[in-house]
């Protein structure tokens, strides 16, 4: 079996610590944070019909209101997270076909998936979709939820830390546990945590680019995330 990793870029060391701020555990850095605040529409209705001329027609240059017009509105567009409030409205990472085939490609394009799946979950704080392709057994994406959860359970929230993959291998070879070991070289930029009332808690800048190991299984027809963490001898 292979060894279980703690996640990089926490809070001022590679595990997490105390946030210095309100007594609650912090990451240094996020996944990337891609909206805000709810935006609503206005319904609108149509001008109403004119003066009937007859009983089957009516004066030229009107119309009568349909449902369809009438009632529209418009649909929420996610916003960058800022002071004013944290995301929303953000819609959930897509999967590729190609991220569940068992092949080199297939797996590549699952770990891409699985990492937008976890900037969501930073986002939002949402890990419906991220825990259907993620092993509950993987104590490194337990104790990086558990930082998040703790930040949006006080009303904080998060900004920032947009991930970036630069760089992806893999030998696609099956190992001993049964998954397949893969290196992702990424890098993340600054983030900023907010305070319930939209002041600043704290900022960190980007952190230097690094290289994690992310360990996957295919099973039932679908890559599933193992691990995922520092590679074996790193500091």
């Amino acid at each position: 079996m292979h060894r279980r990793h703690s996640p990089h870029h926490l809070w001022g060391t590679s595990v997490l610590g105390a946030n210095i701020f309100a007594g609650i555990r912090l990451p240094v850095t996020a996944f990337a944070v891609a909206g805000a605040l709810l935006l609503t529409g206005c319904q609108g209705t149509d001008p109403g019909a004119g003066p009937v001329t007859s009983p089957t027609t009516t004066q030229p240059g009107t119309r009568t209101p349909s449902p369809s017009t009438s009632t529209a509105s418009a649909v929420p567009e996610p916003t960058p997270a800022s002071s004013d409030g944290p995301a929303a409205n953000l819609p959930v990472p897509i999967k590729p076909p190609l991220a569940d085939e068992n092949t080199k490609e297939g797996l590549e394009a699952f770990t891409r998936y699985w990492f937008e799946l976890f900037d969501y979950g930073y986002a939002t704080n949402d890990w419906t979709a991220f825990d259907a392709v993620t092993d509950p057994g993987c104590l490194s994406c337990n104790n990086v939820r558990g930082v998040v959860d703790d930040i949006y359970s006080d009303n904080r929230w998060i900004a920032g830390g947009d991930f970036e993959v630069i760089n992806y291998v893999s030998d696609f070879e099956v190992n001993t546990a049964g998954s397949v070991q893969a290196f992702v070289h990424n890098k993340q930029s600054a983030i900023t945590y907010f305070e319930s009332d939209g002041s600043e808690l704290r900022r960190d800048p980007a952190p230097t680019p690094t290289t994690d190991v992310v360990f996957a299984s295919h099973e039932n027809d679908q890559w599933v995330l193992v691990d995922y963490g520092k590679p074996e001898g790193s500091s």
